[in-house]
């Protein structure tokens, strides 16, 4: 039996026969005579478990118990078993401590053989609790909490802790997967939380909530300089590690774009936070990737192009070299596809072409489903369109819950075969049911009487 032992008690006598069991058997050792001075010395100091007398002059034991609790869930810190100490045979003290939330209740003159089992029980339940705790909360592969995990502690911290929301996503992370295999891929990834680790602090709050996207909450953080600086180390030090990985082989380029929202500048309710770091995210992924963005409300709303900057051009370039190496549809953001439309519709109309427009419009099945819970299948739902369609099509996110196709070289006898196709490989995914998806369709030709014909309907159906 080992583990760490506080024994509080104001008699040196009860202090010394404590001590003397408890090292004896191994267990080490730290004899504190005041509440006080266990709350003092808590600050930097963690045990597995605090002996604690009731009887003790100026703060007694339950007063200490109280302000004990108080100071972790300030300091946002496990909760450590206590095990309250006292010679008073009154049936109520017993009952106040059990109902307080102690561990157990040891008379005094201390008895060794009991003192040490009722010890012993009280470390292998604790430890049988946390590797409990640790499972479900933990996710394996990188040590960070798990979805659920994350979620849940961030939806208490953020309604009282200033800070930076960050959602991180390695670029191209699917196209390493299917190219070097899922090995190659849990190695990136378990090199990525290396690098989360050695570029954040022990007071940030970290969670792996997707494949390959995480979520960072750096506490009382706020300029936006920190946030450049973090960004530009994560993706060097990526790069260094990636060509250690892969060599020079890889023919794409890999890197990490990130979201980001303030509190309280943005907010305080976690979903809301979420959301808005999510939409900055987007737009880092639709403006050529490896790179930050901070929220404004400016980003919810839709800017049209008309004139294509050298700047945009070469951003253009960089996504369509990206999608040389990768069977799926081009999924771009508005600035690239608003040029990419333009000139498909220019080249239909000049050479006789055909090509059909597509909107899918999705909406939650159930009202309790939460911003995060929605945005996360709307991913999950444009990764769908885009793995599902050809290499020639374009595909755009408008809002969170509609995506626009353009799908060229489809003639009018074909678009229902495509969009057949589409549903029956939507009904088989797992979470096809939480979702409801409507379309609308329309056809672009050179031909001005068939120009324009639209058709609806759902996924609910063929």
């Amino acid at each position: 039996m080992a583990g760490w032992v506080f024994v509080v008690d104001d008699d040196m006598t009860n202090l010394l026969a404590a001590g003397n069991i408890l090292s004896q058997n191994n267990i080490r050792v730290t004899a504190i005579k005041s509440g006080k001075k266990l709350l003092a010395h808590l600050k930097n100091n963690k045990p597995d478990l605090i002996l604690l007398d009731i009887l003790m002059p100026e703060m007694d034991g339950f007063e200490t118990y109280e302000k004990l609790r108080e100071q972790e869930k300030d300091r946002d810190e496990e909760e450590t078993p206590v095990i309250f100490l006292t010679a008073d045979e009154d049936k109520n003290s017993e009952n106040r401590a059990l109902q307080l939330g102690a561990v157990d209740y040891i008379h005094k003159p201390l008895n060794e053989e009991v003192l040490l089992k009722r010890i012993s029980n009280v470390l292998e339940n604790t430890s049988k609790i946390k590797e409990l705790i640790n499972d479900a909360t933990i996710d394996g592969l990188t040590g960070f909490l798990n979805k659920s995990a994350v979620n849940e502690k961030l939806l208490s911290v953020c309604k009282d802790t200033d800070g930076a929301l960050m959602i991180l996503d390695i670029d191209n992370f699917k196209k390493v997967n299917d190219l070097y295999g899922h090995d190659k891929g849990d190695l990136v990834l378990k090199a990525f939380s290396d690098i989360i680790k050695t570029n954040t602090r022990e007071q940030d709050i970290i969670g792996r909530i997707g494949g390959d996207e995480f979520v960072i909450f750096l506490k009382n953080f706020k300029g936006e300089n920190g946030i450049s600086s973090l960004n530009d180390r994560i993706n060097q030090q990526l790069a260094v590690k990636m060509h250690e990985l892969v060599g020079d082989t890889l023919p794409f380029n890999t890197g990490v774009s990130i979201g980001v929202s303030f509190i309280p500048n943005d907010g305080r309710d976690y979903d809301l936070l979420f959301r808005k770091a999510d939409t900055a995210l987007y737009q880092v992924k639709q403006h050529g990737k490896h790179g930050y963005n901070i929220f404004s409300d400016s980003m919810e709303q839709v800017i049209e192009y008309d004139v294509a900057s050298k700047d945009e051009i070469e951003r253009i370039s960089n996504l369509l070299k990206e999608n040389e190496t990768y069977n799926s549809a081009m999924w771009i953001g508005q600035d690239a596809f608003s040029h990419i439309y333009r000139y498909m519709l220019r080249y239909i109309r000049s050479y006789n072409g055909t090509a059909y427009k597509v909107l899918f419009n999705a909406t939650p099945v159930s009202s309790d489903m939460t911003k995060v819970e929605f945005t996360e299948c709307m991913k999950k739902f444009g990764t769908f369109l885009s793995n599902s369609l050809r290499k020639s099509d374009v595909m755009m996110q408008n809002g969170i819950n509609e995506f626009f196709l353009f799908l060229p070289d489809i003639d009018e006898q074909y678009i229902d075969s495509v969009i057949g196709r589409l549903i029956t490989s939507w009904q088989k995914l797992d979470f096809s049911s939480k979702i409801n998806v409507s379309y609308e369709t329309e056809i672009i030709s050179s031909n001005s009487e068939n120009d324009g014909k639209r058709r609806s309907g759902d996924f609910s159906k063929k």
